[in-house]
């Protein structure tokens, strides 16, 4: 039989110290030997334990592939074996085959060569053959797991130890757990930890929850354990009631209480991160945006503040919320709620009657809203013909609201008729799944905060205050090809005479009402390019700024914590809060963390 390089890498992990071919040569014949003397020959010829040219090809092309990977290191004449086992993080390439990467390069492991380690777990393991330019590898051993909890269908039992199967993980695993003080059914599901040993022959976990499948709660574990979110605030003892505020945070606030303020949001928000006044003094307009300043409570490394970082965003799923932050701040200290004084980041801004923005300034605040107002009791006002002093404020924000809206659409904004689906519930109960109407308040509400987020970008950009921006880079030439492809098919063209951007929006204006709307509306979104948190202040292009930011959720999205943390560097003249390192790291965290809930949040309402 030709030698394996498994035979050949045994071998050589058994050699003492330095050894030269010579030895491995020798190692290998004497391996041969042992095992062609256990084992009768055949009657017809007489097998040689020489090594033959095959032979030779294989340890050579074994021990240039170990020495290239680093496993062997060459000295003169002589060869020393360097360690064979490898840590990393378990991950599936573009090919979907699970690897580690060493040293630049794949080392693959094989699915029964993992053991009980999942995607994403960090692990050791034992490179063991070379095969088509690959080394395989084996766990040995796993030292974290990126999901200490795994949903799993109960698929069998026997006496006292059940069959289950994991789900939402690639590959058929199956598990066994002792039911012996657990009632359980088949088909029944359960959350359970696996405790890296065997038993019955497979991987051995520990259940710690049974639900059928009809449980409502069922689709927010799976969604749950499927994307590793994080706990509740309260399961890992993270309340967040012994949070003060130091006392320098009351000093140098300027007062809004007396200005007239409003908060619009959703019938069954909780967290009221922003409010809005208005004024106006002839053909000019000033726009207030109050944010929560959530950082006066969240100090850089603290506690919160890491596990903030670490969560990157709230998780909205269903109807239910894994916060980013705990919410004795997002539901009480940091909401901006009716009549209770609240500290905030405020951002004034003085416009012409065309929508031009010609004065910003941010200051600390302190304001008490008069209204809280749901988006569609705002929108009631917007339409109706009361007379009062909240109703005539309202209305005098939406036609502001809307010069600002066509001045962003005459820059070249991209407004993309896409219907949301919005999931109903009564009682915890889905009730509805229905798409999303709409509002004018919407409208309103999105516009004041535009303005806020692309004032700030502005302002840290000129002053050269280091920070994050959002950033939404143009279409790539590959895409804008197959878009011009695409509408050419509808007898439609980009013009282009025109902006990109403003050529794609008056495509949008002249699909209205067609029966492809929405198609074009789609391909038009698949056109585009992820957007993102960087250091580079490049503009939005789906929003027609050159500047643009994320200020307006503190209480949701950390990067919205640290542009705070920014502007308030620019606001006390003092040295910038980060370093560009430390906000390269904090925007590719944040980036991938908003990734994972984007896709949690859909999955979940794929499941309904």
């Amino acid at each position: 039989m030709p030698l394996s390089s498994k035979t050949v890498i045994s071998n050589i992990e058994k050699l003492p110290g330095l050894f030269t071919k010579a030895d491995l040569h020798k190692s290998l014949q004497t391996r041969r030997e042992e095992k062609k003397s256990t084992r009768k020959p055949p009657a017809r010829r007489k097998q040689s334990s020489a090594l033959t040219s095959k032979d030779l090809t294989v340890i050579e092309n074994t021990m240039h592939a170990m020495i290239l990977a680093g496993f062997l290191t060459k000295e003169k004449n002589k060869f020393r074996r360097n360690s064979l086992e490898i840590e990393g993080t378990i991950t599936v390439n573009e090919s979907r085959d699970t690897v580690i990467k060493y040293n630049e390069q794949e080392i693959l492991i094989k699915r029964d060569d993992l053991g009980s380690a999942q995607r994403g777990d960090q692990v050791t393991a034992r490179i063991f053959e070379f095969r088509r330019g690959f080394f395989c590898a084996e766990v040995r051993k796993v030292h974290r797991r990126k999901k200490e909890f795994h949903i799993a269908r109960i698929t069998g039992r026997s006496g006292s130890i059940a069959t289950l199967r994991l789900l939402d993980v690639p590959g058929e695993i199956e598990s066994c757990a002792n039911i012996k003080k657990i009632s359980v059914a088949k088909d029944d599901y359960a959350v359970i930890t696996l405790t890296g040993n065997y038993l019955a022959g497979k991987s051995e976990s520990v259940i710690q929850e049974v639900f059928s499948g009809e449980n409502e709660d069922y689709d927010f574990i799976r969604i749950k354990n499927r994307h590793s979110l994080p706990e509740d605030h309260t399961v890992i003892g993270d309340t967040g009631i012994n949070i003060t505020m130091p006392e320098s945070e009351l000093k140098v606030r300027k007062d809004y209480t007396k200005l007239f303020t409003v908060t619009i949001d959703g019938d069954t928000a909780k967290d009221f991160d922003d409010a809005i006044s208005i004024k106006t003094s002839g053909r000019n307009t000033k726009i207030y945006v109050h944010i929560a300043d959530v950082s006066a409570f969240v100090k850089p490394g603290s506690p919160l503040d890491i596990e903030a970082f670490e969560r990157g965003t709230s998780f909205y799923l269903g109807n239910r919320v894994i916060p980013m932050l705990p919410e004795t701040l997002s539901n009480d200290l940091c909401s901006l709620r009716e009549g209770v004084p609240r500290l905030t980041l405020t951002a004034e801004m003085n416009f012409d009657s065309k929508g031009n923005l010609e004065k910003f300034e941010a200051f600390r605040g302190i304001i008490k809203v008069n209204k809280r107002l749901t988006y569609t009791r705002a929108d009631q006002l917007i339409t109706g013909k009361g007379l009062g002093q909240l109703t005539r404020t309202v209305q005098q924000m939406y036609r502001f609201a809307r010069i600002l809206g066509q001045k962003r659409r005459d820059d070249g904004r991209l407004d993309l008729n896409l219907t949301d689906v919005e999931v109903i519930y009564e009682k915890s109960h889905v009730k509805e799944i229905r798409f999303a109407t709409r509002l004018k308040s919407h409208m309103l509400i999105e516009e004041f905060m535009l303005s806020a987020n692309e004032a700030v970008s502005r302002e840290l950009k000129e002053k050269e205050i280091p920070s994050l921006y959002r950033v939404h880079e143009p279409m790539s030439p590959d895409n804008i090809e197959s878009l011009k492809k695409f509408l050419t098919v509808l007898g439609l063209k980009i013009d282009p005479a025109l902006p990109l951007g403003r050529s794609v929006q008056d495509i949008l204006y002249r699909v209205q009402g067609k029966p492809y709307e929405q198609v074009v509306n789609l391909v038009v979104l698949k056109s585009m390019m992820s957007a993102y948190y960087g250091i580079e202040p490049l503009g939005h292009f789906g929003l027609g700024f050159l500047d643009y930011t994320h200020f307006t959720s503190p209480i949701r999205r950390y990067p919205d914590l640290i542009v705070h943390r920014c502007l308030k560097s620019l606001i006390d003249k003092k040295e910038p809060a980060y370093t560009v390192a430390q906000l390269i790291q904090i925007g590719e965290k944040s980036s991938a963390m908003e990734r994972v809930a984007q896709k949690a949040e859909r999955d979940m309402v794929k499941m309904k």
